[in-house]
């Protein structure tokens, strides 16, 4: 399995937009498409940025379903992210191998 990590650092001002559209709109589609095991928004309590740093998190069986969610999902994160939130937002992207799970 692996975790498909996307962390957005959020600038205040669109902090409460950012988090509705996510868990309003973005997440429930991605539930909706069965792509991933599970997917999670998280709030980084500690984070050394300033603004609002989320994790967008989904399990995954394998590179497969990250693919296709890379080629049709996250199209849709990119596009507001250029658009209405351009110079507010900063997303990267990581993926974790498990490797043990107790």
């Amino acid at each position: 399995m692996i975790l498909y990590n996307i962390t957005a650092i959020v600038d205040n001002d669109i902090d409460t937009e950012f988090k509705e559209w996510i868990h309003r709109l973005f997440l429930p589609g991605l539930a909706e498409d069965e792509l991933f095991k599970s997917q999670a928004l998280l709030k980084v309590l500690d984070s050394p940025n300033e603004g609002v740093t989320y994790c967008l998190q989904m399990i995954a069986s394998g590179d497969k379903e990250i693919s296709l969610f890379q080629q049709n999902q996250l199209p849709q994160l990119h596009k507001k992210s250029q658009g209405i939130w351009a110079n507010k937002i900063y997303l990267f992207e990581s993926k974790m191998q498990y490797i043990a799970m107790y």
